[in-house]
């Protein structure tokens, strides 16, 4: 039987979770979680310094700030709980080489880690970012980011992992 269940993904543009609906509609709404990083000015002379910060947003499924793709990585059990599991997930800017693509990487090791908040997902960080990677490199070639290729500007290409299939191209 088919289920209606919220869906996690992963959003590429920088990377970033969105939980929304498996339904879309034109006004679909989802919550985005990230690692953002900002510049501010700092000291006498000011001097530009990266902050990283945490965000927890209402977003439109549309796609929106440069979204390239997003990929369906799994089935949410409990809304609250994997909420909870992004909020507790720490910025580590003091480590070397650390970004938005580690959070996302270690906030996803913990919903696994948790085994309660997810259903049917993917199994490993490597296949999500894998997927990701390939299915971005598909759309590149089909020229969906330069404004060559036919397209609904309106919908963001989404593959689902959890049926190996494309969404919405």
């Amino acid at each position: 039987m088919p289920s209606d269940k919220d869906r996690l993904y992963i959003a590429f543009y920088h990377w970033a979770f969105i939980i929304g609906p498996k339904k879309e509609s034109a006004s679909s709404e989802g919550r985005q979680f990230h690692a953002k990083e900002t510049m501010t000015l700092e000291g006498i002379p000011p001097v530009p310094r990266s902050r990283w910060q945490y965000e927890s947003k209402k977003v439109t499924m549309a796609p929106i700030s440069m979204l390239l793709i997003r990929i369906v990585i799994a089935k949410v059990e409990d809304k609250h709980r994997l909420v909870s599991i992004f909020d507790e997930t720490p910025l580590r800017p003091e480590v070397s080489g650390w970004n938005c693509v580690a959070w996302v990487e270690e906030g996803f090791d913990r919903v696994l880690q948790d085994g309660r908040t997810i259903g049917t997902s993917a199994d490993s960080w490597k296949s999500v970012r894998d997927t990701a990677m390939w299915y971005v490199t598909k759309k590149k070639a089909e020229h969906r980011f330069d404004g060559t290729g036919t397209y609904d500007p309106t919908k963001a290409p989404t593959w689902d992992m959890l049926e190996s299939r494309e969404l919405l191209p």
